[in-house]
């Protein structure tokens, strides 16, 4: 995780400055009046008080030794520090992504092992058929449809601003429920697809023949012997998708206009707000190693065998 984490850094830092044009012009276009003239001193002093007077190494060396005193660097933009920044919008992002897996689960696993157990009839292809189509269809594709579709044919227009559930629970729905669904659909074609090939490999085993030579009822068989074989591999990629809820979550939030941690990185790379950038991203990496770790615990509680 450590190396990971520090190769993902200078990435996010070095790419950053490699984008078209800097921080300083960014702000003078933001206050809406692109013609001011702004001389070489005044630039000077503006990147002084940004910290971006030193070469790149320095700046590098300044971030990197700042996040080990717990300094993350304030926004550019909004003057506070990107950490409190990052936590203020966090929590939007993190109900979709639970809500986007949670859908891709109900949606994958249940068409999954229906195509597996009744293979090659008219089910399995159907769900198939569900799955290629929802691999095929990018989602931020999905969502500019479905945006546009209920704009012109039912004149709806998605909740804005913020809708805590438990002071909104009906706007809040409104808000998450469709974004949630659209973001789940691609991993749940993936998850179909693997739990279907999963479950018809466990079904071939000789235990499963010997435990319906034993009389057991064909249901009993899939629930306590096939099914916990089967998820070891579906748990790999429950866990995985949190890197496609992450991934989905700077275009969805952006096209349903939902203020998570999503729009906050969108907005931030327009404004070339390098703190916000580097610390949402860093955070966003040490989320996804996390999910990573405890995907491969959950390994020990589905199977005893490899457990040391």
């Amino acid at each position: 995780m450590i190396p990971t984490i520090v190769l993902v850094g200078v990435c996010t830092f070095s790419l950053l400055r490699l984008v078209p044009g800097d921080t300083i012009t960014a702000q003078i276009l933001s206050t809406g009046q692109p013609g001011v003239q702004y001389d070489h001193a005044k630039i000077a002093q503006m990147k002084k008080q940004l910290g971006l007077s030193g070469s790149i190494p320095s700046q590098f060396w300044h971030w990197t030794s700042g996040m080990a005193r717990g300094d993350f660097q304030k926004s550019f933009v909004t003057n506070k520090d990107s950490l409190s920044e990052f936590g203020s919008r966090l929590g939007p992002t993190v109900e979709l992504g639970i809500l986007a897996v949670l859908f891709s689960a109900l949606i994958g696993l249940p068409i999954g092992i229906l195509s597996a157990v009744y293979q090659d009839s008219a089910i399995d292809l159907v769900g198939r058929l569900i799955a290629i189509l929802a691999l095929a269809i990018p989602n931020f594709a999905i969502a500019l449809l479905v945006v546009v579709f209920g704009a012109r044919e039912f004149k709806y227009a998605f909740p804005t601003g913020s809708h805590p559930f438990f002071s909104d629970p009906a706007g809040n729905i409104q808000q998450f429920f469709i974004p949630a669904a659209v973001i789940a659909l691609g991993s749940a074609g993936v998850l179909m697809r693997l739990t279907r090939t999963s479950m018809l490999d466990v079904l071939r085993q000789d235990f499963i023949r010997t435990a319906k030579a034993k009389g057991i009822r064909p249901t009993m068989v899939i629930q306590r012997h096939a099914l916990k074989n089967a998820l070891m591999p579906v748990v790999t990629i429950i866990g995985a998708q949190l890197s496609a809820v992450i991934a989905g979550a700077v275009i969805i939030e952006s096209i349903f206009n939902i203020r998570g941690v999503g729009l906050q990185t969108l907005t931030a790379v327009n404004q070339r707000d390098y703190p916000q950038v580097q610390t949402n991203v860093l955070v966003f990496a040490l989320i996804l190693l996390f999910g990573n770790l405890l995907t491969d615990l959950a390994y020990g509680l589905l199977d005893p065998r490899i457990r040391y």
